[in-house]
């Protein structure tokens, strides 16, 4: 296996370096120039700055296809004062604008403006501020991923200071944005930044860019920024410090078989952050609260395995990449959930935090951070740390390395034997243009009694073209390989004849390959998919576990609507019972095979639909799976979802058979661009839970915001009746210094 891995290695290093030499892609330029006029961001537009400032037009399509000139005109300008980066805008199009929903970070289908800006201009992170043609805002970090075909990462879960406001008119609209620089994590004396623009288009089916995009590629993929040159570049900004304090109260009301317990607690606590440098950010945290994260979205899950949820906390996301990727498709070193969460999604509570990210110079980034915790109802006080770094080779490669500790502390003393360790690094190379890919890592875990077996080798090789596309990846994970602070679901295989957990390594190998068709005088069709793919996995000292294999050809049509069909087959070498019922399905084969169809409607539409039908063999009997939704919008101001899954699954005696039902909805109400009320429900049979989940949220001042949350949980399985309950009062506010 090691001679696989290193042969792979070698050929993907070897084929890039060669494609290295043959890429040059052209870059434009803008420079940005310097005003100590007065700007009133209003969106107006009528400062005379506005009328002498450079501007940019000739945007371009990145989809549905790319090299052709945006036949809807955008003009954009920029200029800088001490303070600020100005942006202004003004878009030609008819009064009929999208507007999916009036609340911040939501970032699809809507009439858009966007700037990326890089401030290190190494193409490795960046910041992306958009807003609608109402004045909503979404910013997102964007981040060189190291995962898939995506070369771009992109986070809406992060927020910062910045303004904007936008005016609308008969045949065009207008939009102003002022960004301080102290939201903008740059180096002083750096005279080249990079840059794009770019503009949705909902009502053609169109994204427009600034700098040209290939299709393949998000429109904010960093390889394709422009270059935005300083006539004299920025200083630093002298202190950059916030400050977020918070006060919260809440109720908490659990059934129990003695009754109702009720519990009221009162919290206050603070983040900070310090800019050590412009480029070097600080995160202070001391007693955090996470109230106002949205409770996780449930689903019905069918495998032997653990589900992946995402991190939406904002002390762990600026410069999160520098931690997060690292690892292969969901086996990860570093998961922040199991931070200051226990695996059922409750917290855990923390004492303090320090995190410590960002550039050291143009070609470096670090991160560190050590966070402590309080002794849980699963376990003792924990400490956690990391200590990681980026190093930039070439244009768009990079060398990384990663330690992790967690420890564990009994009534305030060290547990010698209690603790979990990785140490490992990645190499990852990029071709200039992304469209050649190479990656490869290997995790060594450290704990008490486990010295074999403990290792997590993998390595990934990709091409992206306009209409060919592969990968082929490997990833081999030791039973013995531990992740404290990560994600490593495939190992664990719960055996319900013993009630116990059953470590066994497996070595993974995963290859796809996707041809794209791009009709040129379809009327309908913007292109059609077509691919193959398969993973395939062995379990260490017994052999093949399971290969699944998919054929699946996708229509994506001018007016937004899908169409896709999948054909797949699942071979599964059961190595543990697998208990989906009552009596657990036997060890031995089973082979499946099964088809489905999806399509949803035109989702610019004001009632929208989305439906998924599967049907096929399920181990040693049938699943039918239908789910669908129902999407009715109020532009701008509401948003009503409603949606249900199903699955049947029949198996014969005596395992019995199997209904689950998924049921959801979800209400959104927006008042205004800062006064936001959210209801989710969830019906799940297979977690035996009612939830309702309704928060209200006033963002009264940039970054400050009032959140009244209630959630409610009952057993649906037999007599419907309350499990637990919390009402949640919180106030944070954000303080510039």
């Amino acid at each position: 296996m090691k001679k696989i891995f290193g042969s792979f290695f070698l050929a993907s290093l070897f084929l890039g370096v060669q494609a290295q030499d043959n890429i040059d892609v052209e870059r434009r330029q803008l420079t940005i120039t310097t005003t100590t006029e007065p700007i009133q961001v209003d969106g107006n537009l009528s400062e005379n700055v506005w009328q002498t400032a450079p501007a940019v037009t000739n945007f371009e399509l990145n989809q549905p296809i790319d090299g052709q000139r945006a036949k809807k005109q955008t003009v954009v300008q920029i200029i800088h004062d001490e303070r600020y980066v100005y942006i202004a805008a003004k878009m030609w199009d008819d009064p009929d604008y999208i507007i999916q929903t009036l609340k911040r970070d939501n970032t699809a289908e809507n009439d858009e403006f966007s700037v990326l800006i890089d401030p290190v201009g190494q193409r490795t992170n960046g910041f992306l501020f958009s807003t609608s043609a109402y004045g909503v805002q979404s910013e997102a970090l964007i981040s060189a991923s190291g995962t898939g075909l995506s070369s771009t990462n992109l986070d809406l879960s992060w927020d910062n200071r910045w303004f904007s406001e936008v005016q609308r008119h008969a045949d065009y609209w207008t939009v102003e944005i002022a960004i301080p620089f102290k939201t903008l994590r740059y180096k002083a004396n750096i005279k080249e930044w990079g840059i794009n623009f770019y503009r949705l288009e909902p009502g053609s089916n169109e994204i427009h860019t600034w700098s040209p995009v290939p299709r393949q590629f998000d429109f904010f993929d960093l390889g394709y920024t422009a270059s935005m040159i300083w006539n004299k570049a920025p200083e630093k900004q002298g202190s950059n410090v916030s400050f977020i304090p918070y006060a919260t109260t809440r109720m908490e009301q659990v059934n129990t078989e003695n009754g109702k317990e009720t519990d009221y607690k009162f919290d206050v606590g603070l983040d900070a952050k310090v800019a050590i440098t412009p480029t070097l950010n600080l995160d202070l945290t001391v007693n955090p609260d996470f109230s106002q994260v949205e409770v996780d979205r449930q689903v019905t899950n069918l495998t032997r395995f653990n589900i992946f949820f995402p991190e939406r906390r904002q002390f762990f996301l600026e410069n999160a990449d520098v931690f997060n990727e690292f690892g292969q498709f969901a086996e990860r070193p570093f998961y922040s959930r199991r931070i200051g969460l226990d695996p059922s999604g409750q917290t855990v509570p923390i004492n303090y935090g320090v995190r410590l990210s960002g550039n050291l110079n143009n070609r470096l980034r670090i991160g560190a951070f050590n966070m402590h915790s309080g002794a849980g109802d699963n376990g003792p006080a924990q400490n956690y740390s990391s200590l990681t770094f980026q190093q930039r080779i070439w244009e768009r490669s990079s060398i990384k390395g990663i330690f992790l500790n967690r420890q564990a502390f009994s009534d305030g003393e060290l547990q010698d034997d209690d603790y979990g360790r990785n140490l490992g690094g990645e190499f990852n190379y990029s071709t200039s243009d992304g469209k050649w890919t190479a990656l490869g890592g290997y995790l060594h875990s450290f704990k008490e009694g486990f010295d074999d077996e403990n290792q997590h080798v993998y390595g990934r090789f990709s091409y992206s073209g306009q209409q060919f596309r592969t990968f082929l990846t490997l990833q081999s994970m030791g039973e013995n390989y531990f992740a404290d602070m990560g994600f490593t679901g495939r190992l664990f295989n719960f055996n319900p004849l013993t009630n116990e957990v059953e470590r066994i390594g497996f070595t993974q190998v995963a290859n796809m390959m996707d041809y794209y068709i791009y009709p040129k005088n379809s009327e309908k069709v913007n292109f059609h998919w077509s691919g193959l793919e398969n993973f395939i996995y062995f379990n260490h000292d017994i052999g093949l576990n399971e290969w699944y294999t998919r054929l699946r050809h996708f229509i994506f049509f001018k007016n937004t609507s899908q169409l896709r069909f999948r054909l797949n087959n699942n071979y599964i070498d059961l190595a543990v019972p697998f208990a989906l019922t009552e009596t657990p399905l036997p060890i031995g084969d089973y082979n499946m095979t099964e088809f489905n169809v999806q399509f949803n409607t035109d989702v610019r539409k004001l009632v929208n639909t989305e439906w998924f039908v599967v049907y096929g063999q399920f181990y040693n009997g049938t699943k039918l799976t239908y789910r669908g939704s129902l999407n009715y919008r109020v532009q701008p101001w509401g948003t009503f979802t409603l949606g249900i899954e199903q699955n049947h699954i029949r198996l014969p005696a005596p395992y019995g058979d199997l209904d689950l039902t998924l049921a959801t909805g979800r209400f959104e109400v927006n008042f205004t661009n800062n006064l936001f009320w959210t209801t989710f429900l969830q019906y799940n049979t297979q977690a035996d839970n009612f939830n309702i989940n309704s928060r209200f949220q006033w963002r009264f001042a940039p970054m400050s915001d009032v959140f009244l949350v209630y959630t409610d949980n009952y057993v649906v399985d037999g007599m419907f009746g309350p499990k637990n309950r919390s009402l949640v009062l919180k106030m944070n506010y954000w303080l510039t210094l």
